[in-house]
């Protein structure tokens, strides 16, 4: 039986979105299906990151929630290089989107306490759209299938262009005329 789906929108109000940020629900690793009520959690805001390869919490997360280091990892940023502390976590998204077991590593974030990254935006489909001037961003696990706008693009041509005519095909008009001597004498 596959995984049940899940999935996230986040539409623009007005216009465009230029960073993208959902609240995210933190708690300390736990399994869901042996421990209730789960373990005391806080949501914070969470920036989407496809530049970052891992998930990153701040210092302010690892300490409302207490959470204790699992391992150390040279962390590599625009600063240079140093090691952080690692974490295991669980991560709710919005619309009971979750994610059990991931590991954190601790950072210094400008703007939200929880940067995502492409450990979890991997795990499933993530895409963005502009259309009429207002950004919609939507996540779904796990993956159902590939976004691939440039072969979109070509089956819209193949139905717009339709089935390609022969000179001395018969006349698509019914006319009972070949197509050079029909319409085709137009073109």
């Amino acid at each position: 039986m596959p995984p049940p789906s899940s999935s996230l929108t986040v539409k623009a109000n007005n216009g465009r979105l230029h960073v993208l940020i959902t609240p995210v629900d933190i708690y300390p690793a736990f399994d869901p299906a042996t421990t209730n009520p789960p373990p005391q959690h806080i949501q914070y805001n969470g920036i989407w990151d496809t530049g970052a390869t891992n998930t990153v919490i701040n210092k302010k997360v690892a300490d409302d929630l207490n959470l204790k280091p699992i391992s150390m990892t040279l962390v590599r940023h625009a600063k240079g290089e140093e090691m952080s502390n690692v974490y295991l976590v669980n991560i709710m998204l919005p619309n009971k989107v979750g994610f059990q077991n991931v590991r954190v590593t601790e950072g210094l974030l400008s703007g939200a306490d929880v940067l995502i990254g492409m450990d979890i935006i991997n795990r499933g489909d993530f895409a963005i759209t502009h259309r009429d001037g207002k950004t919609t961003f939507s996540f779904r696990i796990p993956s159902t299938g590939h976004i691939d706008f440039v072969e979109e693009h070509k089956n819209q041509q193949q139905v717009f262009a339709g089935p390609k005519i022969g000179r001395n095909d018969p006349c698509p008009c019914k006319s009972g005329k070949k197509y050079k001597k029909c319409c085709g004498k137009f073109t």
